[in-house]
């Protein structure tokens, strides 16, 4: 598992993010993801309230891809990992618990949530760092 760097962590949890996922024959599917959370320095979870098609990708196949962007800013990473579907425990009551509270758009209450060990974290920014693979210092 990869360490996520401090700036990464920052940067995931202010702004929206796009998650990949794919089926058992390889087609993909990416959806946006308003709230991200860091359980620890390898981990993210995320609810998930209106994609279904995740739930069933990541349940025949757990490999995710989760990128998120400043484009005016030409910034982003990219965290690619292996996902678990939880449904309860104490991930699950924190970021279903932040979803709750979100904006001033009512939510439905999160039935699941995803629970990511991160295996790589790449800068995808525009410039001489671009596309190269991070390393907790």
């Amino acid at each position: 598992m990869a360490k996520i760097p401090e700036e990464a962590k920052e940067f995931l949890t202010t702004h929206l993010a796009y998650v990949a996922t794919a089926d058992e024959k390889g087609r993909p599917n990416v959806v946006p993801k308003g709230e991200m959370a860091i359980l620890d320095t390898q981990t993210i979870v995320f609810a998930d309230l209106y994609s279904h098609q995740t739930k069933r990708n990541l349940t025949k196949n757990p490999h995710i891809a989760i990128t998120v962007v400043n484009p005016a800013a030409y910034r982003g990473y990219q965290f690619k990992g292996k996902a678990k579907i939880i449904e309860r425990g104490e991930a699950f009551d924190r970021i279903a618990g932040q979803v709750r509270g979100y904006g001033e758009l009512s939510h439905p209450d999160a039935k699941y949530a995803v629970k990511v060990s991160i295996s790589k974290v790449i800068d995808i920014s525009y410039g001489d760092t671009g596309d190269k693979e991070l390393q907790e210092k």
